[in-house]
């Protein structure tokens, strides 16, 4: 924990056993408070950083604490936390944003309808397909967010995202203070005006942000995770608004849009004013790995091979990748291949290898199935049947492709052995995006 008073200031929730008496006493004169760690609420103990029930007839003989919120430190009941002052002061910008580029018109629109909820101190949904532009559409909100000397978090449930967002953020805004946290990054904590943060990271927080951008919010982990919705109302300040953005949103935040609660944009269109990709269907008459590697399959790569392009496959379990990973190489010894999971403790690097085109072909489980971005890559699903590839992560893997302006054409390729509901309703609901967009 740093000796830095002003680095744990910003609305930040913080057990006093990891501070001295000296550093106590400076928060509390800097308006901090100190409350226990847990509270009674209708019968229950709840954590008071989480929010979460703690189930207290777990612990025999041993001290209760908070299970959920774990990965943040033991917190035990009889704790006791300190609730630094959110309020903080940034120095005044009449012209933060250093972003040069245009919205198109219906990107415009969008932003203007956020800038508007953001007025009404109201909250709002962009439901935009993948390649929309969805992060320049927000350009503006943090623009007025900054000159008014208030602060804003954008997070997102997944780090992959978090380390596509900060460099272009840091881009747009290169003259305000920006940090990036999550999980696996060493980076201290410090006050910035601008945040970006897994989801997770705003348990740490309670009324610290003026306004609340979560992007993917349909996405595991965060989808139907009550404790890390709880964690995003609290970190809000009581005057602030949410702004959420998804390709695919919730069944539950659409049924907040049809009572009123929020208000909706809705953005059908790529920035670039090309279609989505249509996935070509392939029934495997065998298994995928017929053979090592399926013919239909091997041919395919082959040719992506052979025309010296890129690809990006896809596969529902981290096994099957890594079976998969290793008769891939051995039939073709040449070509440079990365593979990616959630296990992989080398994935940040291994995606950035791909980023800058030193790796041909990577392979990857659903963890990159949305918020990256890259140039000119044909993608394909393997076993797009099984189980683990939802109509969503299907959508949100098409995304992937035909995202750059000069190569809106990427191909997306579905492999399976059933023709799934799943297969069914991404193709249909991709060609319906594609006709709504394109429909005057």
């Amino acid at each position: 924990m740093t000796n830095n008073i002003e680095e744990l200031s910003g609305g930040r929730i913080i057990n006093t056993s990891l501070l001295s008496n000296q550093q106590i006493s400076q928060l509390k004169k800097r308006g901090a408070q100190v409350v226990p760690a847990s509270q009674t609420k209708a019968g229950k103990t709840v954590c008071r950083r989480c929010l979460s029930e703690i189930k207290t007839d777990l612990f025999v003989d041993q001290k209760v604490y908070c299970r959920n919120c774990l990965n943040f430190g033991k917190l035990l009941t009889d704790d006791k936390l300190v609730i630094t002052a959110s309020d903080l002061t940034f120095p005044i910008q009449t012209d933060p944003m250093s972003w040069t580029g245009e919205l198109t018109n219906l990107q415009q629109k969008v932003s203007l309808e956020l800038l508007t909820a953001y007025a009404n101190k109201s909250d709002h949904l962009i439901w935009a397909v993948t390649g929309a532009g969805k992060t320049e559409i927000i350009f503006p909100l943090i623009k007025e967010v900054i000159q008014a000397g208030k602060r804003i978090a954008i997070c997102s449930p997944r780090i992959d995202v978090c380390l596509e967002l900060y460099p272009r953020i840091q881009v747009a805004f290169s003259r305000t203070s920006i940090g990036l946290f999550h999980g696996k990054t060493d980076q201290q904590y410090f006050p910035c005006q601008i945040m970006v943060a897994t989801v997770h990271q705003l348990v740490r927080f309670e009324s610290a942000f003026d306004v609340l951008v979560i992007d993917e919010v349909d996405s595991f982990p965060l989808a139907g995770d009550e404790m890390l919705e709880r964690a995003i109302a609290k970190a809000n300040k009581k005057s602030g608004s949410i702004a959420y953005l998804s390709a695919t949103p919730p069944v539950e935040l659409l049924h907040r849009v049809n009572r009123g609660e929020i208000s909706i944009s809705k953005l059908h269109r790529r920035f670039h004013g090309h279609p989505l990709p249509e996935p070509h269907c392939h029934l495997l008459f065998k298994a995928s790995d017929f053979w090592k590697i399926n013919p239909r399959l091997k041919h395919r790569i082959s040719n992506i091979v052979k025309n010296h392009q890129r690809a990006m496959i896809f596969f529902p379990r981290i096994s099957a990748l890594l079976k998969f990973e290793q008769k891939l190489k051995r039939a073709f010894p040449k070509v440079s291949i990365v593979s990616v999971s959630s296990k992989d403790i080398q994935r940040i690097e291994k995606v950035q290898q791909f980023r800058d085109e030193q790796a041909s072909v990577i392979l990857t489980t659903t963890i990159l199935e949305r918020g990256v971005t890259f140039h000119k890559i044909t993608v394909i699903v393997i076993d797009a049947d099984a189980r683990e590839f939802s109509k969503t992560a299907l959508i949100q893997i098409a995304g992937r492709a035909g995202r750059a302006k000069d190569h809106p054409n990427d191909e997306v390729h579905f492999y399976y052995q059933y023709y799934t509901r799943s297969v069914q309703q991404a193709c249909r609901e991709i060609k319906e995006i594609n006709r709504q967009a394109f429909t005057k």
